[in-house]
């Protein structure tokens, strides 16, 4: 025993021999209860098992109306089963777990084996990764005489939707399309609801390959078009659009802006010199032009060679791509320290470091995501998704990847 409890001990015993026993008062006399009936053994029991009960069902019905699992069942939701990758060969529908291809899109511009019979290619997903938009530019003929031009271009869009087996179905052209004189990079996005898809287009101005570049818009339910262009330009620099990604209501745009320095560039600065910035757009039925949209961010010495950047489905932050030293290569030298970025927009914070790597001698890289945003597809020299800092390589592999969605 305890010091403590010897002391209460000691005290209850000098008051137990205080207590006279004259002084007590007699114990009242009880009459003993009647015996209860049989099915009043019962109910004590069964009033506390319908409470227990009742409580159960309204736990459950509380998670059922929030769209939340009862506690104890919830599990961390994995990448979508399956993905679409635009490759060489063409745009398949592959499965996460295994690579397999379920699907296959056909479209004009396949050549088994050929890279370069078209002029771009890209696809978006939206609806929750239901609604899938691919856009593609069948690459133009040239002709040489009297002297060498481009014939006029034209970009074409599909939509479909994938099955709970992967598999490809409403597979249509989109209202609206094709659009004549105008080629397709890969940034291409459906908005969060499915209805309007947007993509980065690029008219050809002469042939040695300078290029306008433009936003494209099109309402996928009634084939509406309105196009924003001009503002954005400078003098001698190639300017394009890598990127670009909706805020969760539909009604502006976020993309990236390069300005390219002596570089051919028709959607891509690649690994060369170049200025950046991530602009926000509000989208109206009209049309406009570029300049209307705002800086949300510039390349600097925190957030150097900005190449790929999206904003997240909650709209507070963006997720970007950026290059760093060592260099590699002499015309023009290319990063080879690849990073993927959280940067948060309001508030403060410190970015947080998603993925390192390394670029190789192709910088060429496409940013995509899934509805939740927690679930990144990174395609280049590798292609695969980003899992807790952690490259998680899908097929294809190698330079067959151009692009793709979930």
């Amino acid at each position: 025993m305890t010091r403590t409890e010897d002391r209460l001990t000691d005290a209850l015993t000098a008051v137990a021999r205080a207590v006279r026993e004259e002084t007590l008062p007699p114990l009242p006399a009880r009459t003993p209860p009647p015996a209860p009936h049989r099915w009043r053994r019962w109910l004590a029991p069964l009033a506390a098992a319908a409470g227990v009960t009742l409580i159960v069902v309204l736990a459950s019905a509380i998670h059922l109306l929030s769209g939340r699992p009862p506690a104890g069942r919830a599990r961390a939701a994995g990448p979508p089963r399956y993905y679409v990758s635009v490759a060489t060969t063409g745009i398949q529908v592959r499965k996460t777990a295994t690579g397999a291809v379920t699907a296959g899109i056909p479209t004009p511009f396949v050549r088994p084996g050929s890279l370069g019979v078209y002029g771009g290619v890209g696809v978006g997903a939206g609806d929750g990764g239901r609604e899938f938009v691919v856009a593609y530019t069948p690459r133009p003929r040239v002709a040489y005489t009297p002297r060498p031009h481009v014939t006029m271009v034209q970009t074409r869009l599909y939509s479909f939707h994938l099955t709970s087996t992967g598999r490809v179905a409403g597979l249509a052209p989109v209202k609206g399309a094709p659009l004549h004189g105008v080629e397709t990079g890969s940034a291409v996005a459906v908005s969060p609801d499915g209805s309007k898809v947007a993509f980065a287009g690029y008219r050809l101005a002469r042939f040695d390959g300078r290029s306008a570049a433009a936003i494209v818009v099109i309402n996928l339910r009634t084939g509406a078009r309105a196009y924003w262009a001009g503002g954005l330009r400078r003098p001698g620099l190639n300017f394009t659009i890598p990127s670009i990604s909706w805020s969760p209501g539909g009604d502006s745009l976020v993309f990236l802006s390069q300005w390219c320095h002596g570089q051919f560039a028709v959607g891509f600065c690649g690994g060369g010199r170049h200025d950046a910035e991530v602009r926000q757009l509000r989208v109206t039925a009209g049309g406009g032009r570029l300049s209307a949209s705002g800086v949300l961010l510039s390349e600097s010495a925190r957030y150097p060679n900005i190449i790929q950047a999206r904003l997240g489905p909650g709209g507070k932050a963006l997720t970007m791509v950026v290059l760093g030293p060592p260099y590699q290569g002499e015309f023009p030298p290319v990063p080879q320290d690849l990073r993927v970025i959280q940067v948060p927009l309001a508030g403060g914070g410190q970015p947080r470091l998603l993925y390192r790597g390394v670029t190789g001698p192709h910088p060429v890289v496409s940013l995509s995501s899934d509805a939740s945003g927690r679930h990144l597809l990174l395609t280049w020299r590798l292609n695969g998704w980003i899992d807790h800092g952690r490259l998680r390589i899908l097929p294809p592999e190698g330079r067959a990847a151009l692009t793709g969605a979930w």
